[in-house]
């Protein structure tokens, strides 16, 4: 058993410090005859970490009703990735973002008309607390500090961008605490200033999310949390696409790999998002909504 810890140095797996290299790879959005596959080209990037979110919505697509086989075999991937000798990084929310439906929440939370959703309202944390008990059971064992291979936990995501609630991230961490995670948590939020103090709390781990310009975000950073190290949690390499487009985006070649460049340089975290970004089954992708309209994002995730 070891323990990841972290101070204003960087971070530490026991005495040691290390330089953790990430790739974003979620399990329900890859066949599972494909996961090692897909693991094993991310190491041979030079990746010794992997990142998933998980979702609720699939998890639990019915109240009381849970599924964690075939696609959604959680336990099955990180078993593959410990195998391989790789960290993870595990972001289970409950909100995920992600570019899904309902950001990973599932529908039958709005049967409630007057539910309040990702704020420290009981009706909701009381599902919250019921859901993140059953990802608990499964993620503890690979936890470093139980002989795994799990070293960080996320608490909600890009929280600062929508509200100013610290008394529900807490709340959200204290549920991760009573159910037996006690590897270091993490926040990531966009760059701004309000969003980077907004969506975190103390003692997290504190990483920005941003698409170029690897220095101006990690400078962003470092001036709000001065004794945080440096951590990039979402480097967007590639970018969403939607139904509408008449042709996918292109990035520039040079412009990400400035970024990736200069972000290992800086910082001592740096999860790829998307290393590889797999396929939205069923209904699963999520829509944008700007005012007249929905852009709805394709099946495929994250193209290039």
């Amino acid at each position: 058993m070891s323990v990841f810890h972290f101070n204003k140095d960087g971070y530490f797996i026991d005495d040691k410090k290390v330089k953790i290299v990430s790739g974003a790879m979620h399990y329900f959005r890859i066949f599972p005859e494909y996961w090692e596959d897909r693991l094993l080209k991310l190491k041979e990037l030079g990746c010794n970490c992997v990142e998933t979110y998980c979702a609720w919505n699939l998890h639990e697509k019915r109240e009381g009703e849970w599924d964690f086989t075939g696609i959604l075999d959680l336990k099955r991937y990180l078993e593959l990735a410990q195998k391989l000798g790789l960290y993870i990084v595990m972001r289970p929310g409950p909100y995920i973002c992600s570019e899904c439906d309902l950001g990973g929440l599932p529908w039958w939370l709005l049967k409630d008309e007057n539910m309040q959703l990702r704020c420290y309202y009981k009706p909701y944390l009381e599902k919250v607390k019921i859901y993140l008990e059953k990802i608990c059971d499964i993620i503890r064992p690979f936890l470093i500090t139980n002989g795994g291979n799990i070293i960080m936990v996320q608490v909600e995501n890009e929280y600062g961008g929508v509200a100013q609630d610290r008394a529900y991230l807490e709340e959200l961490a204290k549920y991760y605490r009573e159910f037996g995670i006690d590897v270091p948590f993490i926040t990531s939020d966009g760059e701004e200033e309000y969003m980077l103090r907004d969506g975190t709390f103390p003692d997290a781990i504190k990483a920005v999310n941003y698409r170029w310009n690897s220095p101006r975000a990690i400078d962003a950073l470092k001036r709000v949390f001065p004794n945080n190290p440096p951590a990039v949690m979402e480097l967007w390499n590639g970018q969403q696409s939607h139904w509408e487009m008449k042709r996918l985006p292109k990035r520039d070649l040079e412009e990400v790999r400035y970024s990736v460049e200069t972000a290992l340089e800086n910082a001592d975290f740096v999860n790829l998002y998307m290393f590889h970004g797999g396929t939205n089954f069923g209904f699963f992708n999520g829509s944008l909504f700007y005012g007249d309209h929905f852009a709805v994002q394709l099946t495929s995730y994250d193209v290039q």
